[in-house]
């Protein structure tokens, strides 16, 4: 070549290791050190979300009773199926089999009512909780000195200003009304299931234990591969931001 002059490529796993090792921000032990923070910070973060969940306090509470009645009608479906059943096999009661399927059909309309009150009410909260914490983010962020931006790469951030906070969106849209229903199900249908038969009751969470085995095995490795996945994508976001051409021009 003229001049002595070699074109030499970007090596992809180079270029993401020497951004991750740019101002010492993301090496091992700051790390190994961040996350160590975040875990036993994890009552300050659920204090945190609170507050701004809390500014909705009244349409939680009509969440809430949206969930007691869903979950009371869903345990309450089933019981009036096996009355009614009971009374086509012949067995003489004080309610007749027309009322019982009255009964059953009105109970799951308002039952899908109740469900949808309360999906679309706690959407409504989520969203409003999660702009609200977009808008402060982005505020903070103004704040924030040229120093900071230096040191990190911007795929970091661009994963914690997105992908962290719709994973709080989700959280909130979802998961907070499958853990209420699930504690209020179960919970009634122990009950239920002691009033019918303690016995068989007792045979069947004879298998609980093993549920929660498998249930916390499950989750010590999704937990594991949740965070690798977020890092990973955070410096592949730091990588299409280095190499994009609208980045670079």
């Amino acid at each position: 070549m003229s001049g002595r002059q070699a074109v030499k490529r970007e090596d992809p796993n180079e270029l993401s290791r020497s951004q991750t090792g740019k101002g010492g921000a993301n090496k091992p032990g700051d790390e190994q050190e961040r996350r160590r923070t975040r875990v036993k910070d994890w009552r300050g973060t659920l204090l945190r979300i609170w507050k701004y969940l809390s500014v909705h306090r009244a349409k939680l509470l009509l969440v809430l009773a949206m969930t007691v009645i869903s979950s009371t009608l869903g345990l309450l479906g089933p019981y009036l199926i096996g009355a009614a059943i009971d009374r086509l096999m012949g067995e003489r009661g004080g309610v007749t089999l027309t009322a019982l399927l009255v009964l059953l059909l009105g109970s799951y309309a308002v039952q899908g009512i109740a469900s949808w009150l309360q999906t679309y009410w706690m959407i409504d909260a989520a969203q409003r909780t999660v702009y609200a914490m977009r808008t402060d983010l982005f505020r903070h962020l103004h704040r924030l000195p040229m120093s900071f931006f230096a040191k990190r790469q911007h795929g970091e951030l661009m994963s914690r200003l997105t992908n962290d906070i719709d994973n709080v969106s989700q959280t909130l849209n979802g998961s907070v009304i499958q853990i209420v229903s699930s504690v209020l199900a179960f919970s009634g249908m122990l009950g239920l299931m002691l009033w019918l038969s303690p016995i068989l009751t007792v045979i069947t969470l004879t298998i609980v234990p093993l549920m929660v085995l498998g249930m916390k095995w499950i989750t010590s490795r999704t937990g594991r591969y949740f965070k690798e996945q977020q890092r990973n994508l955070g410096e592949l976001n730091g990588l299409w931001k280095k190499r994009s051409p609208v980045s670079a021009s």
